[in-house]
């Protein structure tokens, strides 16, 4: 695994606090962790490129608080996509029908560069670290297509965007003359939206959530008015997508629906509970199992923003003058959306 320079895992860790952890697992785990993630993956390899089974995983509980049976583990890379190598390996894992999802997305939207797929979960689900959620095998995070200073398709990193839709990739944090400066690629965002959005039944285990901040979405709507986007695919999108109380400006945090085989088996869909959905599993003979939080399950530890960036250490005036001005966005919106809360 690659570890990342000292200056870098500091910004990381200032991203995660506002960003909800997108980038701040870089760095490598302890060593008896590091190793067997690395074991897992060598013996894992070939039955990673075959698609899952759909009964080859259980979701239980709720995103914050449940558990995972039969884990499926995303592929290190595939057509369309690559897991981050800055991750850990060991938290790749998903329920087969997100794994199954994200394959065909990445293969329908691939382009010159790869998504790059960060954090899913571990193969039992339960708290990851950095993570209030990701403990069902049903969140996912992806950072955003992005482009470089003279517009080429630049390899995506954790950057965050304002809402002029430009980014910096700063790379040691004391050292000006490093920073990349990065434009957001709406289109090549939306097409993978577009593609997980139209490629699952309302009866499967579909979208439910995008958290992403809310300049980003206005953007990401533009665009899809813009490439002629089939109405309902862009109005299914408004709908599920939401600033959070992080802000999401550095990577999309996608949430999936209890897939139907599970419902009766204890998996839970937190709110919202949308009537298309309820609609959907009427027709096979289901209710939604709502979740009920559960508040003596343990949780992973996390650092507020203002810890991370008093331990990022020495910053150059760029980098303090971007965070800053993150957080005029920082706070999340209440734009009177009715599936927004």
């Amino acid at each position: 695994m690659i570890r990342a320079p000292t200056a870098r895992v500091a910004l990381l860790l200032v991203v995660a606090a506002c960003g909800a952890g997108a980038m701040a697992a870089e760095t490598a785990t302890d060593t008896d962790t590091e190793a067997e993630a690395e074991t897992e993956t060598e013996t894992e390899t070939e039955t990673e490129t075959r698609p899952p089974s759909p009964s080859a995983s259980r979701s239980i509980g709720g995103p914050n608080d449940g558990r995972l049976e039969g884990g499926v583990a995303l592929p290190l890379e595939g057509p369309g996509f690559r897991f981050n190598p800055r991750r850990d390996p060991a938290a790749r894992f998903g329920t087969a029908e997100v794994v199954a999802q994200l394959r065909a997305a990445a293969e329908r939207a691939a382009g010159e560069v790869p998504f790059v797929i960060n954090d899913l979960g571990y193969r039992e689900g339960g708290p990851i670290p950095h993570h209030g959620s990701h403990r069902a095998g049903r969140d996912v995070d992806v950072l955003f297509a992005m482009r470089g200073p003279t517009g080429e398709p630049h390899p995506p990193v954790g950057a965050f965007f304002d809402p002029a839709g430009r980014g910096v990739d700063f790379r040691d944090l004391t050292d000006p003359t490093d920073d990349v400066p990065l434009t957001f690629d709406a289109t090549r965002t939306w097409r993978l939206l577009e593609a997980l959005i139209e490629g699952e039944d309302d009866a499967g285990a579909p979208l439910q959530r995008v958290f992403v901040v809310e300049h980003l979405r206005s953007a990401l709507l533009a665009t899809a008015a813009r490439l002629d986007a089939r109405r309902a695919t862009r109005d299914r999108f408004a709908m599920i997508s939401c600033q959070p109380g992080s802000p999401h400006d550095d990577h999309l945090h996608l949430r999936f629906f209890c897939a139907p085989k599970d419902i009766p088996r204890g998996c839970e869909d937190t709110a919202p509970h949308y009537p298309w959905r309820r609609r959907a599993l009427e027709g096979l003979g289901l209710t939604m199992r709502r979740h009920r939080p559960r508040p003596d399950r343990p949780r992973a530890a996390t650092v507020s923003a203002a810890e991370a960036r008093a331990a990022a250490g020495p910053l150059h005036t760029e980098v303090r003058r971007w965070l800053d001005r993150r957080e005029a966005w920082s706070e999340a919106p209440h734009p009177g959306r009715p599936w927004c809360r």
